[in-house]
């Protein structure tokens, strides 16, 4: 090996300022591969028969078509099909970069010229900030960070283990992005919120490098953050155990999904989610929203909700149960149960003034939901049709418990005794209409 970097050098400053050449090594040292029945392959490279001597291989005899064909600190050249010195790499570097071995190997690298010239520092780092539906990248050039002595690739959040550092090129620069969810308990994010927006924000750690065994800058420290407007999905981060559950609808074409997610909250703004440690000590009477939504991308399909009944326990199929929504509205005209959107968007709303069942301290949602194609005009409105049967599907909420004074537990008892009564007929009405 110390013959092969000896050879090298003499060949690269014989070649200097030259045209790139086929390398055939220096008094037959490194072998050619047709000297010795070499063979060439991803893992071993190109090795001699029955030997583990390394070998050259000559023009167009290469099969692999790509650097692993050659020795260290030589290239593949395409053109001319062989092995040459001088560095060559097969993806066309960046404006900012030139190619150069890296711990053997043609590699893309920051072109220090290029930086120097322009005497590039700190305040000139690009930093891209990509705020999506459920997480945030932050991304930082690499070229320029590796030229001031940092080590990018070694960079983490404040929570090491929560991501990675991937290599990437955005907008014709080469980067370092970093993944964060949108969510209050990872990475640790903090939040700031107020009634309409919510933002998380994060810190990305850069060390400075010592693979030279000298330090020569500070490490680096980037703040970043990404604002929402709240709404039903960006609301569900900002608390630790929202109270919700997901299900796939049914989008008729397997290769895609429709993630949908029922939540409750406790404002009418939808901004305040309820959390799991509160959902079995709420007041007796007081309202609860819920919200339907989902994240299926065609935007010629909206979300409807059919059916919602309340049932005392976790089995959707108890024949014990208060119907809540029937063909999409509101089972008791509004009285105690409000449909605000439904068939209309990709979320439907409704609320829910609490009540108990006699006999049982919880109660659990359950609510039919589908993907509708809005240009039938079934989407919104009291219909039903016979498709929607094998189109809904089922998403459950619960338990839910209520607390209250006697006065008041009484009383809401009483009415949803007569509640359920009621529901109970209307169901079992609407059920012998439906099959005559």
């Amino acid at each position: 090996m110390w013959l092969l970097g000896t050879a090298v050098l003499l060949a690269v400053l014989a070649g200097a300022g030259s045209d790139p050449s086929c390398y055939g090594g220096i008094n037959k040292d490194p072998l050619s591969c047709s000297t010795c029945d070499g063979v060439c392959s991803v893992d071993t490279g190109c090795i001699c028969k029955n030997s583990t001597k390394l070998c050259v291989p000559e023009v167009n005899t290469c099969l692999m078509n790509s650097s692993a064909c050659c020795l260290p600190d030589l290239s593949w050249q395409p053109q001319l099909a062989c092995c040459t010195v001088d560095p060559y790499c097969l993806s066309s570097c960046l404006s900012d970069e030139v190619c150069k071995y890296v711990n053997h190997r043609p590699t893309c690298s920051a072109n220090e010229t290029f930086y120097r010239s322009r005497n590039y520092k700190l305040t000139n780092i690009t930093r891209i900030i990509e705020c999506r539906a459920s997480n945030m990248t932050m991304s930082v050039g690499k070229n320029l960070l590796e030229f001031l002595n940092y080590k990018p690739s070694a960079s983490s959040l404040l929570q090491p283990n929560c991501t990675k550092a991937v290599e990437d090129i955005v907008q014709g620069q080469r980067v370092y992005s970093f993944t964060a969810p949108c969510k209050i308990d990872k990475c640790v994010n903090t939040i700031e919120k107020n009634t309409s927006h919510v933002t998380f924000r994060n810190t990305l750690l850069i060390p400075a490098s010592s693979d030279s065994g000298i330090v020569t800058v500070n490490d680096l420290s980037l703040d970043f953050s990404c604002t929402y407007a709240l709404n039903l999905q960006s609301s569900l981060l900002t608390v630790f155990k929202p109270v919700m559950s997901s299900a796939n609808l049914n989008t008729g074409n397997s290769e895609s999904k429709a993630e949908t997610t029922i939540a409750a909250y406790i404002n009418p703004s939808y901004t305040e989610p309820l959390q799991q440690e509160d959902q079995q000590q709420l007041s007796m009477g007081s309202t609860i929203y819920f919200g339907v939504s989902t994240n299926f991308y065609d935007s010629d399909f909206v979300l409807r909700v059919e059916t919602c009944f309340a049932s005392p326990t976790d089995d959707s199929t108890s024949p014990t149960k208060v119907m809540l929504l029937e063909n999409g509205c509101s089972s008791d005209l509004g009285q105690y149960i409000q449909v605000f959107d439904n068939g209309k968007t990709k979320e439907v709303r409704f609320s829910l003034v609490s009540f108990a069942i006699q006999g049982y301290d919880t109660i659990y949602i359950f609510c039919g939901a589908r993907l509708c194609l809005n240009s039938t005009g079934t989407c919104s409105g009291c219909l039903k049709t016979r498709a929607v049967i094998e189109d809904t599907v089922q998403l459950g909420l619960g338990p839910f418990s209520f607390i209250g004074d006697s006065s008041s537990s009484g009383s809401s008892t009483v009415m949803s005794v007569a509640f359920l009564a009621a529901s109970m007929l209307a169901f079992i009405f609407c059920e012998i209409n439906w099959t005559i």
